[in-house]
């Protein structure tokens, strides 16, 4: 190993460089890169939202509450509504008097319920009396499942039920203008002469495709 050599710099300072030194600086390695530490993303949480409500929602029905505990609701113009709690069911029985075919409706109600989470999509049968079409729902004890009943069924009567009972009643209004009309609207017998030609087709003209058969 060789003996080190002394440099001066200054008069009051003395540096020792060693030849073993200075090969390490010639040949100088670099450190290794650091490891890029992983980025951590933090997410706030979000705390649901609560909806308090100052006054409890009022709902406008026609219900009734049988000795057995079922509801009975008779909103609609073609069918009735009773729910069954202690067999967790909701069944639609057509009214004596509908005029027109019920199942439309009907459908268009348990279609309504499945839509909203409220009733087991195959449950839906037809039932024991004729016309009638039921469900079941599911039990959920952290709910009031008949009060989400009656406000859903509430909502459907204010969009459709309503709708659906002014066209019947226009429906009602027409044939009672045609079977018994107001003086107004009305002739007497007589008041009209009679023409030798009424309307616009000649009952004496054979139909188009006849005349080649004959």
């Amino acid at each position: 190993m060789a003996d080190p050599v002394r440099v001066t710099i200054k008069p009051e300072e003395e540096l020792v460089i060693s030849p073993q030194k200075e090969a390490e600086r010639a040949f100088r390695i670099s450190p290794p890169p650091e490891e890029e530490k992983p980025k951590v993303k933090f997410v706030k949480k979000v705390e649901p939202t609560k909806i308090q409500f100052k006054e409890p929602v009022k709902v406008d029905l026609n219900l009734r509450k049988g000795l057995n505990g079922d509801y009975m609701i008779f909103d609609h113009p073609l069918f009735d509504i009773v729910l069954m709690p202690k067999k967790n069911k909701i069944v639609t029985f057509v009214r004596k008097n509908s005029k027109i075919d019920a199942y439309s409706s009907q459908d268009d109600f348990f279609e309504f319920l499945r839509q909203k989470g409220m009733i087991i999509p195959d449950s839906i049968q037809g039932g024991n009396v004729y016309g009638s079409l039921e469900a079941a729902y599911p039990i959920n004890d952290d709910a009031d499942t008949i009060q989400m009943f009656l406000y859903l069924i509430y909502n459907y009567m204010k969009e459709t039920g309503e709708s659906l009972g002014k066209a019947l009643d226009y429906e009602e209004d027409v044939e009672e203008l045609y079977s018994e009309p107001s003086e107004e609207d009305s002739t007497e017998l007589g008041e009209v002469p009679h023409a030798e030609k009424k309307g616009s087709i000649d009952p004496g003209r054979k139909p188009y495709g006849l005349i080649y058969r004959l």
